[in-house]
Order: C-alpha cells, then structure tokens, then sequence
C-alpha cells in the first residue's frame, strides 16, 4: 500500500512537472520584457523621443518616477525608481533560480513580513529620520520582489494544477 502510494505521487510529480517549467519560462519571459522596457533608455543610445514618451507614460501608471529617485546610467535614466527596480530585479533573480531549483511555497505572513523592510524605509524616509537612499530603496525592493515572485509563482501552479472534475 505504501509503495502504490509512493508510485502514485512520483507519477504526479512528473506530470505537473512539464506545467510548472512552462508557467515559470512564461512568467519569466512576460517579466524580462517588463525589465526591459524600463532599462531601454539606459542600454539604447537611441534618443527617440516618441518611443521614449510612450514607455515614460505606460511606467507612470506604476511608478511615480521622480529623477532624484531613480538609477541613472550614463545621460540616461531607467523609468520606474530604485525600489521599483529593486522588486522588479528581485522576482527576476527568484525567476532565473526556480528554473534551476524546487521553490519553497511562501506564505502570506512571510509575504508581509518581506514588506516590512520596505514599509520601515518609506515611513523613515518620509518622516525625515533619514534622506531617501538609492540604495536601501533597491535592496529593499529586492527582498520584496524576491518573495512577491514567489509568492505568485506558488498561486500560479496552485492554479494549473487543478484538475477539473466533471459529473457524468
């Protein structure tokens, strides 16, 4: 009885296998084409104005992209703020690393522990204990994106896993 119930599980594990791969490269590439939206004006020497116009108001809707907050390289700058480029930075890491390792289900009290980091330098930086930092904004974010990647990842497989049942 054991063995049979050993058997069945392994059988499940490699069936939901080729879904879970395949939400995670889809996942993956719909964030990639995100990340690089928002770093185009800083790995382009291209200066179009319209396309430039274009993407500034599509990140707008996220992020309030104040220059003093956001990571230039060069002339340039990216078009969301250091934290926002920390959590974006943040789930593609998490994103590359679950292609390559098994995942740990995340929680919705760790996902909300993650934020506190992040909730502590926002209430620090607008309370004036402290100036903003480009860089504690950014490695906040990237502890955050980290989890929130996870978190969702874990929802999405929950998901497509599912199997639907008919009444016949």
């Amino acid at each position: 009885m054991l063995l049979t119930e050993l058997n069945n599980s392994t059988e499940h594990i490699f069936e939901r296998q080729p879904k879970i791969t395949l939400t995670r490269i889809i996942l993956l590439s719909i964030l990639s084409f995100w990340i690089f939206g928002f770093l185009l004006p800083t790995i382009t020497s291209i200066d179009n104005i319209i396309s430039n116009m274009l993407l500034s108001r599509v990140y707008s809707n996220i992020c309030h992209q104040e220059n003093v907050k956001c990571i230039s390289i060069g002339n340039a700058s990216m078009l969301v703020c250091s934290r926002c480029a920390g959590i974006y930075f943040g789930a593609f890491s998490t994103g590359l690393l679950s292609l390559l390792i098994i995942v740990p289900s995340i929680s919705r009290r760790v996902l909300i522990l993650s934020a506190m980091p992040l909730a502590i330098d926002l209430f620090f930086t607008f309370t004036g204990v402290y100036t903003y930092s480009q860089r504690i904004a950014f490695a906040t974010g990237l502890v955050f994106g980290g989890v929130v990647y996870l978190f969702l990842l874990n929802e999405l497989e929950n998901l497509f896993s599912k199997k639907t049942f008919s009444v016949e």
